[in-house]
């Protein structure tokens, strides 16, 4: 733009020009009267002399205005086109979702862009498996368990892990260099657990909605003679929550009727078995005749916390479909098989001790919270999709404690650093708190969520892999997936199917290659300079010899 204004600079030799006047000559008269008369006809004389003389300068001054603007030439360079990748997770090859999703698949289909299964190894989804939905039925059956790390094996005895997405997407901006990326996934937040990777600007992620709920039977116990209390749960994309409902006991095997739930059948205890309560396309929920038995120990660096425990843990009871039954224990307390403890709360700065952990192995859960001192931070927890409640303040974090590929993270904080973990050790598991429930190490003794919390653990639904379930449809916020992100929202799986609008690959193949003209530019003022100089004195050496005659 500067150098645009600079081409104002025309002005000047224009006015040069105009004003510049010959060298008058010398005439004899007899009077002086006639000299004011020629004087005033020269003035009214204004006009260009030079026409080519003038031109040269203003080229001048418009080649140097160019340079300073700095001019470039672009030409256009044709490349072979960049196959793009197609990446589609398992969950949107559904029946109730693909309808919606097939144009737009397609549209990039015929612009070169390949389908790749987004999940361990990236499979290739052929021609004939995209237009088979038996084939993409198979496709989107669920994965094998420990999937946190791309590739890695499974686990004996480990709980199923949901696929990190996270994780998962990082490995394909590496698998598929230089390539566009189009991720098509769901928001659920279960495939969102671990640290968010810095993602390049080739990669755009599609969010397509899912069944917007899920009701099913999570958990029944005998509350007392006679009495069955059933738990049944109800996931949407805001949370999880539950509610209890109170059935007499059927004296032998018949149907459950519970509103808001396909028909159940109750079969009643075998030998050898509990009694279990039947339900479509789902596990058997067993029957629970005993309480929930939970077992407290805390040394005196953690008798606040475990104050606080116990107060979260009895106002957690009230949800539970098992009556909570809380003991204290101690470090050489011996287990009897037949009151067998279903949770240990070691909170000590001291491992936990081999009794406690064969408990564990035996199917126990085991709370471990953060030993030592900690560091000092300034985050919060971060509780979506977990409980409605305000933020959740952590002065200090174990930042010691990472995720692993058998570590589920539960609990995490604002930038993603894990605050509760679960790890799969035997037949039960071990839960670590990074942080403790003491009010100078974290606001969750203070926090009305610290009990919905507990309550989501305690159920034996929800431990150890219930946000692994297909039943957990909480969603996470968008923007904290890579930019750009298109989202398609507030669409119920209920709702007529409309063409999701994917974002449209660049088709563009061509390099444009670019070269500076300022060198030249100002080359070609230099020339047409000395042309100018050059006329200039060949115009005085003219003036001059005709003024001498």
């Amino acid at each position: 733009m500067a150098g645009l204004l600079a081409l104002l600079a025309l002005a000047i030799p224009l006015a040069i020009h105009l004003w510049n006047r010959r060298p008058g000559r010398t005439v004899q008269v007899g009077s002086v009267r006639w000299l004011a008369a020629a004087a005033n006809r020269r003035l009214r004389n204004l006009r260009l002399e030079q026409v080519w003389l003038l031109l040269l300068r203003a080229a001048v001054v418009a080649l140097l205005a160019l340079a300073v603007a700095q001019p470039v030439w672009l030409r256009s360079l044709a490349q072979p086109p960049v196959r793009g990748q197609v990446l589609l997770s398992p969950e949107v090859l559904r029946p109730d979702v693909l309808p919606a999703l097939r144009p737009s698949v397609d549209s990039l289909r015929r612009r070169g862009f390949a389908l790749r299964l987004f999940a361990p190894h990236f499979q290739a989804i052929s021609t004939q498996a995209w237009a088979s939905p038996d084939s993409l039925a198979k496709l989107s059956a669920p994965l094998g368990a420990t999937a946190l790390a791309a590739g890695a094996p499974s686990v004996s005895g480990s709980a199923t892990l949901p696929d990190d997405y996270w994780a998962r997407a990082q490995q394909a901006t590496d698998s598929f260099p230089d390539q566009p990326l189009r991720i098509v996934s769901g928001a659920t937040r279960k495939h969102f657990t671990g640290p968010r990777p810095v993602l390049p600007t080739r990669l755009t992620w599609q969010t397509v909605p899912l069944p917007d709920s899920a009701v099913w039977l999570a958990d029944a116990a005998v509350a007392k003679p006679g009495t069955l209390r059933l738990l049944v749960g109800r996931s949407t994309e805001d949370a999880t929550t539950f509610r209890v409902v109170q059935q007499p006991v059927p004296g032998a095997a018949a149907p459950l009727t519970v509103a808001g739930l396909p028909e159940l059948h109750y079969q009643p205890a075998q030998a050898g078995h509990s009694a279990t309560i039947e339900q479509p396309n789902r596990p058997p929920v067993s029957v629970a005749a005993n309480p929930l038995r939970v077992v407290l120990y805390a040394d005196a660096g953690h008798t606040e916390s475990a104050r606080y425990v116990r107060a979260a843990l009895e106002a957690a009871g009230i949800g539970l479909a098992q009556r909570l039954e809380i003991t204290p224990g101690s470090p050489t307390a011996a287990f009897a098989e037949a009151t067998a403890p279903d949770w240990l709360f070691w909170l000590s700065d001291k491992p936990a001790p081999a009794s406690w952990l064969t408990q564990v192995e035996r199917g126990a859960q085991l709370w471990q919270e953060a030993a030592g001192a900690g560091k000092k931070v300034e985050t919060e927890l971060n509780l979506t999709g977990l409980a409605t409640a305000p933020p959740v303040a952590i002065s200090r974090l174990d930042t010691t404690i990472k995720a692993g590929t058998t570590k589920l993270v539960l609990w995490q904080d604002g930038t993603g650093r894990p605050v509760l973990t679960h790890q799969t050790n035997g037949a039960g598991g071990i839960y670590q708190l990074a942080t403790r429930l003491q009010p100078t190490w974290s606001g969750l003794p203070d926090s009305p969520a610290l009990p919905e919390l507990f309550l989501q653990l305690l159920r034996p639904a929800a431990s150890p892999d219930a946000y692994a379930t297909s039943d957990d449809l909480r969603q996470i916020d968008a923007r904290q997936l890579s930019a750009p992100v298109s989202l398609v929202s507030g669409v119920s799986s209920s709702a007529p199917q409309q063409p999701l609008e994917l974002e449209a690959p660049v088709a563009n193949n061509l390099v444009l290659e670019s070269s500076d003209l300022r060198p030249w530019a100002v080359l070609a003022a230099l020339v047409l300079f000395a042309i100018e100089r050059w006329l200039a004195a060949r115009r005085t050496s003219v003036t001059s010899t005709t003024s001498s005659l």
